[in-house]
């Protein structure tokens, strides 16, 4: 007679075990909040101000690129500008034109000024002005390249400087955003335990487990009573 020594439930067994350690970890973790849970309350609550303190100043950042945004914007628009006064300023220094082309040039080049005044007097955010009179070409005149050059220079330094300030602001966001999500994260990790979902998962895997020792119990005892049966 051969025996079957192999026994079927061990597998099940060594699977079924660690699942219901760890569910019993779950458990008593769950219970450890349930009994401290005016602590956890208060802690939950404290991360949820963190939260909303963050997605303030977050919202204020946000404010700032774009306030920084609109003022490069401008600027880049009175660069080009500033560079169509100099091509005026140079053109009116040409010994071949007469008094009605000077005229032209310099109905041009105030035509010219007057929209980029027009520009830095209406940029602005939420009706903060973003630009002062460092900007300003009111005193800039036909045929002057040495105050136009020295203009264009100011415009190119403002703008460098705004556009450091909006990669802060960049990295600012980026970092807010950052805590928004973690904290958000650890929140919702100690807040929204489901412990009756974690007790019935460890039911489950309780009765699987029994039901695996019931059947090494009887394949023990058949084994034991075939071993009987031949040495008897």
């Amino acid at each position: 007679m051969q025996l079957n020594t192999q026994y079927q439930a061990l597998p099940q067994m060594n699977e079924q075990s660690p699942k219901r350690d760890k569910t019993l970890e779950k458990i008593a973790a769950g219970h450890q909040l349930s009994m401290e849970d005016s602590a956890s309350r208060s802690i939950t609550s404290q991360m949820a101000s963190q939260i909303n303190t963050y997605s303030q100043e977050l919202m204020n950042t946000n404010d700032s690129i774009g306030m920084t945004q609109i003022a490069d914007a401008t600027l880049s628009s009175l660069s080009e500008s500033a560079q169509k006064l100099n091509d005026l300023s140079v053109r009116s220094n040409s010994a071949s034109l007469n008094s009605l082309d000077q005229q032209a040039l310099q109905a041009e080049f105030q035509r010219t000024q007057t929209s980029m005044q027009n520009m830095i007097n209406t940029t602005s955010y939420n009706e903060k002005p973003l630009l002062d009179s460092s900007v300003s070409p009111r005193n800039l005149t036909l045929g002057d390249q040495d105050a136009i050059s020295t203009y264009m220079d100011t415009l190119s330094s403002v703008q460098s400087d705004v556009g450091a300030s909006a990669n802060n602001y960049v990295s600012q966001a980026n970092a807010l955003l950052n805590q928004i999500t973690q904290t958000s994260a650890a929140k919702s990790q100690m807040a929204d335990t489901d412990i009756a979902k974690v007790i019935n998962d460890f039911q489950s895997s309780n009765r699987l487990l029994d039901a695996s020792v019931l059947a090494s119990a009887h394949q023990t005892q058949f084994l034991r009573e075939s071993i009987d049966r031949l040495l008897g």
